[in-house]
């Protein structure tokens, strides 16, 4: 077995199971929280997005090489482009949507859950609360209004663009 379809079979694989079955995060090199907004917009292309779909589109590529005769270097170059090509669009319009507030869709369904906060939010600045969502604990960037410190309790009360609006709160039901 080749690299090139050990690649397609391991990477369409992920992909068609992320299609199937659904996907409602990411993992990536950096959250933004803290961080610098290149070193956020560089860690953005390590996604487990963007690079699963560079290895099932670079495998797809070098097996298609290989059926059209392709060897050696110039199937390695096909199947080069053809992943970095297809990840870096996969990352681009994933950073594109999630600047709209177009990829979490989750978080409008999140109103009145209640959380810890990991990383206070600032003026100019989200933080970063922790939620049990479907029974996983869920890291999520927040504003507040109200100060807030690690440990804090959270409540949330909306969302806007992918990031919860959240308010401290005491436990009690109002």
């Amino acid at each position: 077995m080749d690299i090139y379809l050990l690649c397609l079979l391991v990477g369409g694989g992920l992909l068609a199971a992320s299609l199937l079955g659904g996907h409602h995060g990411d993992v990536s090199a950096g959250d933004g929280v803290g961080h610098s907004s290149d070193l956020h917009d560089f860690a953005s292309w390590f996604s487990v997005r963007a690079l699963v779909s560079f290895a099932a589109f670079f495998g797809l590529a070098g097996v298609v090489g290989g059926l059209a005769g392709l060897s050696g270097p110039g199937r390695l170059l096909v199947a080069l482009v053809t992943g970095l090509a297809v990840g870096a669009f996969t990352s681009l319009a994933f950073r594109v949507a999630r600047t709209r507030g177009e990829v979490s869709a989750a978080a409008g369904r999140m109103a009145g859950r209640t959380g810890k906060v990991l990383v206070p939010p600032a003026p100019g600045r989200p933080g970063k609360v922790a939620l049990t969502v479907a029974g996983q604990i869920e890291h999520v960037l927040a504003r507040s209004d109200d100060p807030l410190h690690p440990g804090d309790a959270v409540i949330v009360i909306g969302a806007q663009g992918g990031v919860l609006d959240v308010k401290a709160w005491d436990g009690r039901v109002a």
